[in-house]
């Protein structure tokens, strides 16, 4: 196994165990089915997006290839998790025990090791501006999902940004497109900074 996919095997895992371990924790606390406990933490970005960088680590660790352009699209989301996380809602938090270290891991460790496998693995040469468009694709469809959902069968909306009941039309239109154009703005950094470093060899290493 090359130190690629090895890599790409450990944030499989830790997104694995990580995840399965807060749906069993939730079933055990509140006494709930596997369904109703999935639906919970799906209604959150952080999940999607943690779960599609552990689907596509493992896509890797199994000798599949991942264009790099999915790649990037996907540090970008797993990256504005974080920031988003750091910025404005930490402070909120003050989790103990396993939920401190689940917390830890799907905001800040997984993060931080999808990045340091994108800079260290992945060819980032090609990337160009217009690859940006598409990866707006993945945060507008989970704004879109959490609406229906939350507007025809629960009524929970998981971010504030995102209540169309308060907030109106207008005001979630401007929100979505304000995330729209932050997501843009990291976007256009991620193609710079492939850019620029994409001109070195991506570390490919001989197997373990």
């Amino acid at each position: 196994m090359t130190p690629k996919r090895f890599c790409a095997a450990l944030l499989a895992l830790a997104v694995c165990v990580t995840i399965v371990t807060r749906v069993w924790l939730r079933i055990d606390r509140y006494d709930i089915g596997l369904i109703d406990t999935l639906a919970f933490n799906y209604r959150y970005f952080t999940i999607w997006t943690n779960t599609l960088v552990g689907l596509t680590c493992a896509w890797v660790a199994l000798g599949g290839r991942e264009p790099a352009k999915v790649q990037s699209g996907l540090l970008l989301s797993i990256s504005m998790v974080a920031i988003v996380y750091h910025v404005l809602l930490a402070h909120l938090r003050d989790y103990q025990g396993i939920d401190m270290v689940i917390d830890l891991m799907l905001h800040t460790l997984i993060p931080l090791g999808f990045a340091g496998y994108w800079l260290v693995f992945v060819q980032k040469a090609d990337l160009s501006f217009p690859d940006i468009l598409p990866w707006l694709i993945l945060p507008l469809l989970y704004c879109i999902v959490a609406m229906v959902r939350a507007g025809f069968f629960d009524g929970r909306y998981p971010y504030h940004f995102l209540n169309l009941s308060d907030l109106g039309p207008l005001r979630t239109g401007i929100n979505i497109f304000g995330l729209l154009v932050v997501f843009s703005g990291f976007g256009a950094l991620i193609v710079w900074a492939g850019q620029r470093l994409g001109h070195r060899p991506a570390f490919a290493g001989t197997a373990l």
